[in-house]
């Protein structure tokens, strides 16, 4: 199983390769400065808006829902290569925060962030998210990196500490339709040992965890229709091939992109058979 202290190195080694195939793909590195999966988004745009066309629309979608007025204070809770930070502050200003677990990822943003002029309003640090994060933002926004927290009664009171009273936390994950560990054990296990997911959090967890915070839920929203799974038979496919490749291949950055992989084919299965759902959940700090 992957453990926590081994994710910063799982995560520099898939922004490496992430940037790679972007160049090779696209000829661009960074490709909205994001590493969220890929949404079956239309867009009438010629093909170079079309392939970010999903990672536009969920930003778009997070900045509406947050009703942020003009120049707000954000952190946004695993930044990733710092795009929904680039995306918000380029449409209401403001300042902002991104921490991630990756050295290799706060590198990009912080370059990226003196390309664009805002390096002194877009912050990065090396941090998690179950450590103190500061006070008295307008907003805390999480993408698809709350998977990997170990206990959401840990991660969410920090979350919600970093809240001024009346300030919102925007959470987009997959969650879990069901006990993952009973129905499915075999890709419970996959995302255990390849995506470090001690355990993969219902969406009943989150809503229990964001009252025990004292967080009010005001937004719920189902966006799976946008996830596109592959069919069985090319999962299966797949999955058999990376298996080998995974024992067989001895170099650690080889291996953490296959594991990579692997959780991915899980997810994916997943998502086809209903039993985890991408949920976009909105809740306010009490007192505002």
């Amino acid at each position: 199983m992957m453990t926590s202290d081994q994710l910063p190195d799982y995560y520099n080694w898939l922004s490496r390769y992430v940037q790679l195939t972007n160049w090779l793909s696209y000829h661009d590195r960074f490709a909205a400065f994001t590493m969220h999966k890929r949404l079956g988004i239309q867009a009438a745009e010629h093909a170079e808006r079309r392939r970010t066309a999903g990672l536009e629309y969920v930003n778009g979608r997070l900045l509406a829902l947050a009703r942020l007025q003009p120049g707000p204070r954000v952190l946004d809770a695993g930044c990733g290569f710092g795009g929904t930070i680039f995306h918000w502050q380029s449409r209401i200003g403001g300042r902002y925060e991104g921490i991630t677990l990756s050295r290799v990822q706060l590198a990009v943003a912080e370059r990226e962030a003196r390309r664009r002029g805002i390096a002194d309003v877009c912050r990065f640090r090396v941090q998690s998210y179950d450590e103190p994060l500061g006070h008295d933002f307008d907003a805390v926004v999480a993408i698809e990196s709350l998977i990997h927290s170990p206990d959401l009664d840990r991660t969410l009171p920090h979350l919600a500490g970093a809240l001024q009273p009346g300030g919102v936390l925007l959470v987009l994950d997959d969650m879990a339709t069901c006990g993952l560990d009973r129905h499915r054990p075999v890709e419970a296990d996959l995302l255990r040992r390849h995506w470090g997911c001690a355990r993969y959090w219902t969406d009943d967890d989150y809503r229990d965890a964001l009252d025990r915070a004292g967080l009010l839920l005001i937004h719920e929203e189902d966006l799976s229709a946008l996830v596109r799974p592959r069919r069985e038979e090319i999962l299966n496919r797949l999955e058999l091939t990376y298996s080998v490749l995974h024992r067989r291949i001895p170099l650690p950055g080889a291996r953490t992109v296959i594991s990579a992989y692997l959780g991915g084919i899980a997810l994916e299965r997943l998502h086809g058979l209903g039993d985890v759902h991408y949920r976009l959940l909105v809740a306010r700090k009490m007192g505002g």
